[in-house]
């Protein structure tokens, strides 16, 4: 099994996340509930459509795919700066939702995306 796991820490943890960001992306194709538990205001529950979550799951499968590659590729500066863009966007999202749209309220299903993404870039 460690045979096929990235020798350094940084590069499983890509893994792992990559491998959540995945499997986050299936639920919300086929479920929006997974959306709207991010997005937990009042207003963000409303705004929280059946399309918004599958344009979500595209963007969790399209980091992951990033993030995987990043995992066993981390010596290529490119594809380390991808993944590091992908961190990047996803908290300046969750933090304009929350700040400035008021669609994101402190909730379990809305910190866990801010807490992965802010440690990579600060």
């Amino acid at each position: 099994m460690n045979d096929w796991l990235p020798p350094a820490l940084l590069p499983k943890w890509l893994l792992l996340v990559g491998a959540v960001a995945a499997l986050n992306g299936a639920q919300n194709f086929m479920n929006p509930v997974f959306s709207r538990k991010v997005y937990a205001s009042k207003t963000g529950h409303k705004e929280a459509t059946a399309l918004a979550a599958r344009l979500f799951a595209i963007w969790n499968w399209t980091s992951a795919i990033v993030r995987l590659y990043t995992a066993y590729n981390m010596h290529e500066r490119g594809a380390y700066l991808l993944c590091l863009g992908t961190f990047v966007i996803a908290c300046v999202h969750f933090v304009s939702e929350m700040l400035f749209f008021g669609t994101l309220a402190l909730a379990p299903g809305s910190l866990s995306p801010i807490v992965v993404a802010i440690p990579l870039w600060l």
